[in-house]
C-alpha cells in the first residue's frame, strides 16, 4: 500500500485540513485518536492522559542515537527514539549501516507538506529481492510522539487487519524501510482553535502550532526521529518541483540520499 498524501489543489487542501479538524476534535472528545491516514486504511489509538507529552520539544540526550542522511539538496540530522520505537529504530540503524540507503531516491513530495524516501527506485517501488524481514516491522505508536515539522517517520506498508481483528480492535499494522519527513499543513485561526479545545492535550496543541506538522497523521503512523538541523533542506525538498501526476508527485529531477550516517549525540 503506498501512502497517500495531501495535495495542493482546493479540494486536496480542504481535505487536508478537514481531517486535521477532525483529528483535533476527536481526540479532545475522548483521548481516541481515529482517522483516515492515506484515506484508505482506518486506525486507531486510545491514549492514556496521563502517558502524553512531546518528547521531541526536548533537548536531546548524552548518548542519544543520531542520524546524518546526507542528499544531493544537503544534509538532514535527526535524532532518534529507540526507547519508544525499538524495533523501528534498530530495522532503520541496521539498514543505514549496511549501505541500504546509500543512492536511494527521495520519490515523492507534496509541496510544503512532506516528502518520502528511502526507495531503491525512483517510483518509490522496492526491488524484487527486498529483505521480508525489513519489510515487516511493527508500527510503534508512542503518545510522546507526534507528527511535528521535522518529524522522521516510518511508512506504513502493510496491515493484518481482517473482520476477527477489527471487530476485536486488534489490527496489526507494519512499516518497511521507506520513510517520511514531516514539513506542515496551514495552521489557521480554525485549526488552532480546535487543537486548543481542551487543556489536556494543550502541550500537544502548542507544538503543533509552534512547530507546523500534520496533526491528522497523529497516532497512526510510526514516529521515530526529529530533525535537529537542516531545516533549509527540508524547505529546499518540499520546494522541489514535482510532476502533475495527482497521486504521486514524483520530483521533476532526480533527488538521491548520497548515505545515512549513525551515530550519537555527544
Amino acid at each position: 500500500m503506498k501512502l497517500s498524501g495531501n495535495g495542493l489543489s482546493p479540494q486536496r487542501a480542504r481535505l487536508v485540513k478537514g481531517l486535521s479538524l477532525c483529528f483535533a476534535f476527536t481526540l479532545v472528545a475522548s483521548l481516541l485518536v481515529s482517522g483516515w491516514y492515506g484515506l484508505t486504511s482506518r486506525y486507531s489509538a486510545v491514549l492514556d492522559p496521563a502517558e502524553i507529552a512531546v518528547i521531541q520539544l526536548d533537548a536531546p540526550q548524552s548518548g542519544q542515537p543520531t542520524c546524518i542522511m546526507h542528499t544531493t539538496m544537503g544534509d538532514l540530522t535527526f535524532v532518534l527514539y529507540p526507547e519508544q520505537c525499538p524495533k523501528t529504530v534498530e530495522n532503520f540503524k541496521q539498514l543505514a549501516e549496511s549501505g541500504y540507503y546509500d543512492g536511494t531516491y527521495i520519490f515523492r513530495v507534496e509541496p510544503g507538506i512532506f516528502f518520502e524516501g528511502g526507495a531503491p527506485n525512483a517510483d518509490g517501488s522496492l526491488s524484487s529481492d527486498a529483505d521480508s524481514a525489513a519489510e515487516h516491522v511493527d508500527r510503534e505508536l508512542s503518545p510522546k510522539l507526534w507528527p511535528l515539522r521535522g518529524a522522521l517517520c516510518a511508512v506504513t506498508t502493510a496491515a493484518d487487519a481482517g473482520f476477527f481483528r477489527t471487530l476485536t480492535g486488534k489490527q496489526q499494522y507494519y512499516t518497511g524501510s521507506r520513510f517520511l519527513v514531516v514539513d506542515t499543513v496551514e495552521m489557521d485561526a480554525e485549526m488552532q482553535e480546535g487543537l486548543r479545545s481542551n487543556e489536556t492535550l494543550s502541550a500537544v496543541a502548542d507544538a503543533f502550532i509552534e512547530k507546523g506538522g500534520i496533526p491528522n497523521y497523529s497516532q497512526q503512523m510510526t514516529v521515530f526521529g526529529q530533525l535537529t538541523d537542516g531545516s533549509d533542506v527540508l524547505d529546499a525538498i518540499t520546494s522541489a518541483a514535482v510532476s502533475s501526476d495527482s497521486e504521486n508527485h514524483v520530483p521533476l529531477e532526480d533527488i538521491r540520499i548520497e548515505s545515512v550516517e549513525i551515530s550519537a549525540v555527544p
